[in-house]
């Protein structure tokens, strides 16, 4: 008997870690039920697949959405769904008058992270459903990793987060901050550097609280300096930087990794004072220009990247021009703009002067005119340049080869890769004549 499966990761980097752990502790039951064969799919919707893991986003409505959508095409395939993720813990645990993922279905099964020392082929096969949303506890699960062949991979530090953030419900789905032992993620960074990854990805909720719950304080830069000591071939970034954690004590930390790749990932929201207040974000616009101004300074090959929400409640015209003004000075390399809804359960949700639509379309076109100048400028300024990155993607157009490479200081999935012929290499790591997805190149843009 075969267990004919696949799997679909909507949302963040974290729910891909998740789905992960879950495809390899499927794989190892092969071995444990000899009787059964784990057989995978790349295409979730290929005939042959009985069963497909959906692992859900919950975070705005939108996710939402696109996981009963995407639940809905797969049914309409005859497959057999197991959920799992965000928007399971959202019907279930916080928007318990309405379930879209639910309501009369069949063969729509849940599991949870939870669950994943105990399932078994046989129970999946029969249709199992997990009882236990809340606890998110960590798995000890072998993992796929899945972005072997581009050599990078995430490696998740914490789980749930201890910010009130009014916009944000995630607190409310993932709970408070749950934090690895660093001797855990050393193991796991090992097994990464062992396995040929070149490049280790941490991510959290806010990274920047790392260690609060097990240490007493955060413990990030503890943990860096652990990982920078490994041996390897390898190199380290960081997502999710907070300024009301991240001092300049801290930045000062940064600059004696010889691993740390200079990626800052600093999702402000806006540079508003009263705004930021009413977002519930501890930080203000003095101890923001000190941040960037620093990073700036000391890190002059580093990459700056932000979000920005446009039209939160109470934002008013000079809020407009003061982020305008913000955004001109040129700080970033990449800046991702949101429109503010309203998220049901989101404190947020409740304050008054919210802006009508008319005009947060007008200041997201403003904002959103801004960042396109300043990041078209930044790309034209490449050209012509010598840039070293991985090769993501081989293709062929009118008899043509071309490369998509993404720049080694670029993040993964977030920012741009550049498409090149192949008279614009001007070297291959190992002396490689025939390429392939993976190999770290040098090249002109």
């Amino acid at each position: 008997m075969d267990f004919k499966f696949s799997s679909i990761n909507l949302g963040c980097t974290k729910n891909l870690v998740d789905t992960q752990y879950l495809l390899g502790k499927i794989f190892t039951l092969t071995e444990k039920e000899p009787g059964i064969q784990a057989k995978y799919y790349s295409d979730p919707y290929d005939k042959e697949v009985d069963f497909v893991f959906l692992n859900t986003c919950g975070f705005i409505s939108s996710a939402r959405d696109e996981a009963a959508h995407t639940l809905e095409k797969l049914l309409e395939k005859r497959k057999s769904v197991y959920l799992l993720g965000c928007a399971v813990q959202y019907y279930k645990d916080i928007n318990k008058t309405e379930n879209p993922l639910f309501e009369g279905k069949k063969n729509v099964y849940t599991i949870s992270r939870n669950d994943f020392e105990n399932i078994s082929l046989k129970k999946l096969l029969q249709g199992y459903n997990s009882t236990d949303y809340k606890d998110f506890e960590f798995t000890t699960s072998p993992r796929v990793y899945t972005n072997i062949d581009h050599k990078f991979e995430y490696l998740k530090i914490a789980e749930g987060c201890d910010n009130n953030c009014s916009f944000c419900i995630i607190p409310k789905i993932r709970g408070k901050q749950k934090s690895l032992p660093i001797e855990t993620i050393i193991q796991e960074a090992k097994n990464m550097i062992t396995n040929g990854i070149e490049e280790i990805i941490l991510i959290a909720q806010d990274t920047t609280r790392y260690g609060t719950d097990l240490y007493g304080k955060p413990a990030l830069f503890e943990l860096l300096q652990e990982i920078d000591k490994l041996k390897g071939n390898f190199k380290f970034r960081l997502l999710y930087l907070y300024p009301d954690i991240l001092t300049l004590d801290h930045l000062k930390k940064l600059t004696t990794l010889k691993k740390f790749l200079p990626y800052f990932d600093i999702p402000l929201q806006h540079i508003s004072a009263p705004l930021l207040k009413k977002m519930g974000r501890f930080y203000n616009e003095e101890a923001v220009y000190q941040f960037l101004d620093f990073i700036k300074s000391n890190f002059p090959n580093g990459y700056m990247r932000t979000n920005i929400i446009i039209g939160f409640p109470g934002e008013t015209d000079d809020d407009q021009q003061k982020l305008i003004t913000f955004l001109q000075k040129d700080y970033f390399d990449n800046i991702a703009l949101f429109e503010y809804h309203d998220e049901p359960y989101a404190a947020s949700s409740k304050l008054p002067n919210k802006i009508d639509d008319t005009t947060l379309k007008q200041r997201f076109i403003q904002a959103d005119d801004i960042v396109d100048k300043i990041l078209t400028k930044k790309d034209q300024q490449r050209k012509g340049k010598s840039e070293i990155g991985y090769i993501m993607d081989i293709k062929q157009k009118k008899d043509k080869n071309f490369v998509e490479v993404r720049p080694s200081i670029h993040c993964p999935e977030i920012d741009a890769y550049d498409t090149i012929s192949l008279e614009q290499i001007t070297g291959v790591e190992n002396n490689k004549t025939e390429l392939e997805i993976g190999d770290k190149i040098s090249y002109i843009v």
